[in-house]
């Protein structure tokens, strides 16, 4: 049985363009602030124990991209970050209160993963995922190859297999979405498309994370303005739909930008709407939330964990803004 989780609807539209032009368009952000803080504890809703979250700001990094787009942490701490908008993948070392930018490549990227060997994987959005090479800016092809689709995100699980998301070659034209897994020699283990009505589960597979116990969370774009996250089970199975909360989400709709695993197991979902952290469990229940605007971090957009689990967030800019003021924080977040 699929249990969803919808106070407050969302929309059906399909999503018109190419990815880049994909990317979420806010207009309008509160300009006051009711007693920013660099720290900011909060007692909130949740299914369950009683839960309290606890944000602290360690450093802040400012960027000239538009939009932090998509974020990961390599294990010689560097950051990898692009923007789709801007068409540009930097390699950064985060170094006391600045970002010094160490290369800067001309590559539109919209998934990206390290691997067990430490290297960079993309997905560039067409039908093979490609290898980055740090040291020459080149790309490779990999065994990944998604064919007759082409690549959303994807994510590398603990057994170091395959996630990806995928549309049909002529998106944003009516066809298949899947979530295709592959081993380690690229070979298609399972295709997940359908739930147990024989319904399609995807509209845009966005964003994907993967917790210990074998579920599968996606962030799934169903219009220009909304989402969702859906839940698989280990066997593909469509287990819940989380599309917001009707006390977060009262006056603005879900839209969720990216979603990441915890330490604790739990997953993380940047609602750039309003501001906020949905913090889910590993079934895809809401626990708690935490709304970044309180301590000045405001339109949250990508995620990445450190290995010493350093959340990182990186923001977009709103619409028609032209000013350099976008921002990547390091924050220690706690008890989720």
């Amino acid at each position: 049985m699929v249990k969803i989780y919808e106070p407050g609807g969302h929309g059906n539209s399909f999503i018109a363009g190419s990815p880049s032009q994909q990317e979420v368009q806010r207009d309008e952000v509160c300009s006051e602030f009711q007693n920013a803080k660099d720290h900011q504890v909060e007692n909130i809703k949740d299914v369950g124990q009683p839960t309290v979250v606890e944000i602290n700001i360690n450093k802040q990094y400012q960027t000239d991209l538009f939009r932090v787009g998509c974020m990961i942490y390599s294990n010689d701490d560097f950051l990898w970050i692009s923007s789709g908008t801007d068409g540009v993948l930097q390699r950064v070392k985060p170094e006391g209160t600045k970002l010094n930018i160490l290369s800067s490549f001309n590559i539109s990227v919209y998934g990206m993963a390290i691997t067990q060997s430490n290297n960079l994987l993309v997905s560039t959005g067409d039908s093979r995922l490609k290898q980055f090479s740090k040291n020459t800016g080149t790309l490779s092809d990999t065994v990944y190859i998604v064919s007759p689709f082409r690549s959303t995100d994807f994510y590398i699980t603990r057994d170091n297999k395959v996630l990806a998301g995928c549309v049909n070659e002529d998106f944003p034209k009516q066809g298949r979405r899947v979530i295709m897994l592959m081993d380690q020699n690229g070979e298609c283990e399972s295709v997940y498309e359908h739930d147990q009505h024989k319904q399609p589960i995807f509209t845009y597979p966005w964003s994907i994370t993967h917790t210990s116990n074998g579920n599968i969370h996606v962030v799934d774009r169903v219009s220009d303005k909304g989402g969702r996250v859906e839940v698989l089970g280990q066997d593909g199975a469509l287990i819940n739909i989380y599309t917001g909360d009707t006390e977060i989400n009262k006056g603005r709709q879900f839209y969720p930008t990216d979603i990441v695993t915890t330490p604790r197991d739990n997953v993380i979902v940047a609602d750039i709407n309003t501001d906020t952290l949905h913090i889910l469990n590993n079934a895809g229940l809401l626990i708690t939330y935490y709304n970044t605007s309180n301590i000045n971090i405001m339109l949250p957009y990508s995620l990445a964990f450190s290995p010493t689990g350093q959340l990182y967030i990186g923001c977009t800019r709103t619409k028609g803004n032209t000013t350099k003021e976008n921002r990547i924080y390091e924050v220690t977040i706690s008890r989720c």
